[in-house]
C-alpha cells in the first residue's frame, strides 16, 4: 500500500501527460502532500472548543461551463482541453486528496463529512456542487441520467488500458456501476476518474463499501481502478458543460 501511495504521488506531474497527451501543468504539485487529517488536528488543537473544519480548497472558484460543449455521438475525445478544463482537473484532484484526509467511512445516505461518512453520490455532490455544478442531482442514478440528458455518457462494460481517443475515458469523468446493491435502478454506484500514471495504474476517487479501503486507508478515498472488463460497469462520461 505504501508503494502505491508513493507511486501515485511521484507520477502525478506526468499524469496529465499520460492521460491527456498535453504538457505537464504548473499545478503538478497536486497530491504531493500528505492528506490533512481533520480529526487529528482537532484532537491536538482544541476539539472541545471548535468543530472540525471540512472546508475544501478552491471554494471561491467556479468552472465556466459551456453547455454548447455537450457531446454528440461523433465527438472525438482526444483533443487538447482548454486551460479552464486543466484548472478543473487541478481543483478536482486537490479536493479529492483533501477529502481523503478527513478519514471518512462509507455511510449510506451521508452527503457531508460532519456526518462521519458519505455515500458515493453524496461524495460526488460534496466534491463538485460548489465549483460550478450546483445542478448535480443527489443520487447515482440521477447523476447518470444527468449525463445522459446532456449526451456526455458513453456506455461500456470495460475500462480501457489507456485513456483518451474517440469517446474514451478521460480524467474528470464520472464512472457508473450497477448491481452493487438493490437500489431499484439501473445504476447504483458512481466514482470520479482522476487519471493514469505512466506505469499504467488508473486512479479514481469516491466512497466505496465499508469493507473497501483506499490508498490512505479510508472508505472515502482515492482508489486504484482496474482496467478491462467489469461485469457491473454501466459506463462513463464527462460532467455537463465540460468538453
Amino acid at each position: 500500500m505504501a508503494s502505491r501511495i508513493s507511486n501515485f504521488r511521484f507520477h502525478v506531474s506526468a499524469l496529465l501527460l499520460a492521460s491527456l497527451l498535453i504538457p505537464v501543468p504548473l499545478e503538478a504539485r497536486l497530491f504531493g502532500k500528505k492528506p490533512r487529517d481533520a480529526r487529528q488536528e482537532n484532537r491536538l488543537f482544541g476539539a472541545f472548543f471548535r468543530p472540525p473544519s471540512y472546508d475544501l480548497p478552491y471554494s471561491d472558484w467556479e468552472f465556466p461551463r459551456d453547455e454548447n460543449s455537450d457531446r454528440g455521438f461523433f465527438f472525438f475525445r482526444g483533443s487538447e482541453p482548454a486551460p479552464e478544463e486543466m484548472q478543473l482537473l487541478t481543483v478536482i484532484r486537490e479536493r479529492a486528496e483533501t477529502i481523503s484526509g478527513f478519514r471518512l467511512t462509507y455511510k449510506f445516505g451521508g452527503d457531508h463529512p460532519s456526518e462521519g461518512g458519505m455515500d458515493c453520490s453524496g461524495t460526488m455532490q460534496f466534491l463538485l456542487s460548489d465549483i460550478g455544478f450546483d445542478d448535480m442531482p443527489r443520487t447515482s442514478y440521477h447523476q447518470y441520467e444527468w449525463l445522459k440528458k446532456h449526451r456526455t455518457l458513453h456506455h461500456s462494460k470495460s475500462i480501457p488500458e489507456r485513456p483518451g481517443g474517440r469517446r474514451g475515458l478521460k480524467a474528470g469523468d464520472l464512472i457508473f456501476w450497477g448491481g452493487t446493491y438493490n437500489s431499484g435502478h439501473k445504476v447504483s454506484h458512481v466514482m470520479i476518474y482522476l487519471g493514469q500514471s505512466p506505469d499504467g495504474t488508473h486512479y479514481m476517487f469516491g466512497a466505496r463499501g465499508k469493507k473497501k479501503k483506499g490508498l490512505f486507508g479510508n472508505g472515502v478515498d482515492i482508489f486504484v481502478l482496474e482496467s478491462g472488463y467489469q461485469k457491473n460497469l454501466i459506463g462513463y462520461g464527462s460532467l455537463p458543460g465540460v468538453s
